[in-house]
């Protein structure tokens, strides 16, 4: 009798081990239904390097960190991504007319876009100093006292230097010198031609430069506060849900880091609440 129950048991127990086995491997298997026709339409912007960008004039494929995790989420739901270029502010109005499934485009999570859309944060984004490679001293924006400070005109980082030039005043240290120039690459080469002792930009934009002129710039200081990335989409319970599980997995398995570093970007971008 005991013989039987126990064979019983070992037959029961490998029953319930092949049905969780099944239910695992079908949970693994769900997709959203924007993406069962083995297509997934991403709206982007394409101009924001290293997230999304084309790599020389001419190109036809987009290539960038956010390019190859919307390919990686694509093809966990056996799908293709095919990204839809366009103007940034016109992005999230294209999943009101189903032009795209998904907007991912360098697109920061706020509480006034998630009164319309749903979206799931998954990359942190800093400001950082960043200063010539062979600048060795300065290690926080405070060494910039009486240095010139190239900085991209329009940006918030112009409020940046003023707040901290209004602390050299304070402190009795001489005012940083702010020279703005209307574009990004225009900053960086008043750094490279030594003009300029450093610079106020994003980590991922210090991490685009970094990539194209290794050993010219180094990251000195990197500040605390950060803006949250995100990927859009219409309004769905089930479907925010397939996208939180699907960068979980590649957060999980290790292939979203091994992105960050191909990118040069901060091991820890996305360490992030998914919620």
């Amino acid at each position: 009798m005991n013989e039987r129950l126990t064979w019983i048991a070992k037959l029961f127990s490998c029953g319930l081990v092949t049905l969780g086995a099944a239910g695992h491997a079908q949970a693994d298997g769900a997709k959203p239904d924007f993406a069962s026709s083995g297509t997934l339409k991403v709206c982007t912007a394409g101009d924001f390097p290293p997230m999304q960008y084309y790599k020389n004039p001419g190109d036809t494929n987009l290539v960038g960190f956010e390019i190859d995790v919307i390919d990686a989420i694509a093809k966990r739901w056996g799908a293709k991504a095919e990204f839809v270029v366009g103007d940034f502010k016109g992005l999230l109005p294209s999943l009101d007319s189903s032009r795209c499934d998904l907007v991912a485009s360098g697109i920061m999570i706020t509480p006034a876009r998630l009164e319309k859309y749903d979206g799931v944060p998954y990359f942190a984004s800093h400001v950082v100093l960043l200063v010539p490679k062979s600048d060795v001293n300065s290690k926080t924006p405070e060494d910039m006292n009486g240095k010139v400070v190239a900085i991209e005109a329009g940006t918030t980082y112009e409020k940046t230097m003023a707040d901290l030039n209004a602390k050299f005043v304070k402190d009795g240290k001489a005012e940083a010198v702010v020279q703005t120039y209307p574009s990004a690459s225009g900053v960086i080469e008043q750094i490279l031609v030594g003009r300029a002792g450093g610079t106020i930009t994003q980590d991922t934009t210090a991490a685009f430069r970094l990539l194209q002129m290794p050993g010219r710039m180094r990251i000195a200081y990197t500040y605390d506060e950060s803006v949250t990335y995100g990927i859009y989409m219409r309004k769905s319970v089930n479907d925010r849900r397939l996208v939180k599980e699907a960068i979980e997995s590649l957060q999980a398995s290790g292939e979203m880091k091994t992105l960050l570093v191909k990118w040069g970007l901060p091991e820890t971008s996305t360490d992030v609440a998914h919620d």
